[in-house]
């Protein structure tokens, strides 16, 4: 129920911005930035550390890959780990302002989920990777020559996350 209820609020959301707004060029074609913020995980309840960047495919399409780290967690004897690769595409709108720009994302999560075992007896380490598919959005706003961003994801594989995200990230060329 709570994952339907996720799902279909971001599709909501991501429709009315999509059908509300007048596609115009946001940025330059083969335009680059980087920067990284925080992020924090639902499903693994962490903060975490992000690193990103953009490229320009269309004025319109950014080419947006991500890693984040969440910062280790310990359930009783457990430690828990988690990092995401995320290979999203962002799709621009226009809100007659240059200095936001809203964005729909979509695109593949690859997380990385390591679990170790420090009680009685030997167990060891267990690792998985789950693939997923990730949507949402989120919004960059252009101030002076940084930009701030904020996102919302989701990721729906068999290692759902909901990830709110921000950060900075600088023009590279």
């Amino acid at each position: 129920m709570k994952k339907t209820f996720i799902i279909a609020a971001i599709l909501a959301v991501g429709m009315t911005v999509g059908l509300s707004q007048n596609l115009l060029a946001q940025t330059e074609k083969g335009a680059m930035r980087a920067g990284g913020g925080l992020a924090f995980g639902t499903e693994i309840e962490s903060l975490g550390i992000q690193g990103r960047f953009d490229y320009a495919i269309t004025e319109q399409i950014l080419l947006a890959p991500d890693l984040t780290y969440f910062f280790g967690k310990s359930e009783g004897s457990i430690d828990l780990n988690w990092f995401d690769i995320n290979l999203n595409g962002n799709y621009l709108f226009d809100t007659g302002n240059p200095d936001i720009i809203p964005y729909a994302l979509a695109g593949l999560n690859f997380a990385i989920v390591s679990a170790s075992y420090d009680g009685f007896g030997d167990f060891g380490d267990s690792s998985s990777t789950e693939i997923g598919l990730n949507l949402g959005g989120g919004a960059d706003f252009i101030v002076g020559t940084i930009i701030i961003f904020g996102e919302l994801r989701y990721a729906i594989s068999s290692a759902d996350q909901l990830v709110i995200a921000g950060g900075v990230k600088f023009p590279l060329n």
